[in-house]
């Protein structure tokens, strides 16, 4: 019984938190469409400063592990496989599945834990209690910014580590073996199918809102001590982990 009660235990609190983030993302939908003109600027400037953070600050870390894991699948498809199927593995494998992985572990490492460490300080230092004081929904300040700045960074982080992940590892797995079968770089890039990269976009997209909005989520829950920040972030991280997969099986699965 102890399993399937710790099963069950396990499965509220996955449909708790996904309540829980349906409805934070209606509240910040409804406030993106009422934002006042005169805070729009402060709002984008948030915005702004997020898909920095999130998105130029990590090209350096993706770049590597992109090219890194374009190397790996690429040179182990050549040594097991015919040339010809090896556009539709890359386009598969690294456009579809790797590389949106690898993203989404990325990004919750650096900024899912930035995102929710500021808001419990924001909370603690009572910063969002003088924003409810001057009449400014948290929603506008603090949960739009972040989730359509982790949104936008998102994608651009994962065309940027699709492509260097299939260059870098055409590229890449030649200088490693020069005994595995060669061909143009184009006929690759040609078998990209359109639908994996669509795919691969949709996720990105889902996975932006699910880390930012998990990462504010938990960030409020602080109460009173700067102790609890730890315990917030670690809990974000696992659920906004425990999400994505379960978001990337079903995307997945559904594409086909």
């Amino acid at each position: 019984m102890e399993p399937l009660r710790a099963l069950g235990a396990t499965t509220m609190v996955v449909g708790q938190t996904l309540l829980d983030l349906v409805e934070l993302l209606g509240r910040a939908l409804r406030a993106m469409v009422r934002i006042p003109r005169n805070a729009r600027a402060v709002v984008l400037r948030v915005t702004m400063l997020q898909i920095f953070y999130t998105g130029f600050q990590a090209v350096l870390p993706i770049t590597l592990a992109a090219v890194a894991l374009g190397i790996l699948v690429l040179s182990v498809s050549l040594q097991y496989l015919p040339v010809d199927y090896v556009q539709g593995v890359a386009s598969i494998v690294i456009v579809r599945e790797v590389v949106p992985l690898a993203t989404m572990f990325l990004v919750i490492g650096r900024s899912g834990t930035a995102i929710t460490i500021e808001v419990a300080t924001m909370k603690l230092n009572r910063e969002l209690d003088a924003l409810k004081v001057l009449g400014i929904p948290i929603e506008q300040y603090v949960v739009v910014p972040r989730l359509v700045g982790m949104v936008v960074a998102f994608v651009l982080l994962q065309v940027y580590a699709d492509l260097f992940g299939l260059l870098g590892g055409y590229y890449g797995s030649a200088l490693v073996d020069w005994g595995l079968p060669s061909y143009p770089v184009t006929d690759l890039l040609e078998g990209i199918d359109p639908k994996d990269f669509l795919v691969a976009t949709l996720k990105a997209v889902f996975f932006g809102t699910i880390v930012a909005l998990n990462s504010v989520q938990h960030g409020l829950q602080v109460r009173r001590s700067r102790r609890e920040i730890p315990i917030v972030t670690s809990r974000a991280v696992v659920r906004s982990l425990l999400l994505c997969f379960l978001v990337n099986t079903a995307v997945s699965v559904t594409a086909g």
